[in-house]
């Protein structure tokens, strides 16, 4: 065999190594745009800012502030940041989750780590009479009890003083 026919047969070797895995790996799968949305092609949407309390929220956290100086105090948290479903199985996981997802709490003590949660709050108002509001309170609370979570409930209408406050959380706290 000539030095040329050898030259050859390797190149088109080479050649073939090179654009086999080429040839042989899958073409990307191009993917459809998503549909659009309502509003998607809005430049601006329709939201404006909100008081994230409202004024007989902010006079009991002001109390809660005094009462607690020594522990965190957050506003409005939904329950899926303080608890979780302790299933192993994703499906029971997201079922629980579902069950609490849209809940939140008005207030929550945190301890001075910033991780644990020592009780949650409630400050019920004329709102929480119907029968509706009721089974979801009682689902909130059952669902606290369930993590180990003391609850409290405070009337707006009878809300204590600070130092009363202070009592009352104090003996949740060292006692749950």
């Amino acid at each position: 065999m000539s030095f040329g026919a050898i030259f050859l047969i390797l190149a088109v070797g080479f050649l073939g190594l090179i654009t086999l895995p080429k040839l042989l790996a899958k073409r990307p799968v191009v993917e459809p745009d998503p549909k659009p949305v309502r509003g998607d092609e809005l430049a601006i949407w329709p939201f404006a800012p909100m008081p994230i309390m409202t004024d007989t929220e902010v006079i009991f956290f002001n109390k809660l502030k005094n009462a607690l100086p020594e522990y965190h105090i957050f506003v409005q948290v939904q329950l899926s940041r303080i608890i979780e479903a302790n299933s192993d199985e994703t499906s029971e996981r997201s079922f629980w989750f579902n069950r609490i997802c849209r809940q939140s709490v008005d207030y929550v003590i945190v301890d001075v780590d910033a991780q644990t949660t020592l009780v949650a709050i409630e400050l019920d108002d004329w709102t929480h009479s119907s029968k509706a509001r009721q089974k979801a309170d009682d689902k909130k609370d059952k669902a606290l009890a369930s993590a180990g979570i003391a609850i409290v409930r405070f009337h707006a209408e009878r809300m204590p003083s600070a130092d009363m406050l202070r009592y009352e959380l104090m003996q949740v706290i060292e006692s749950y």
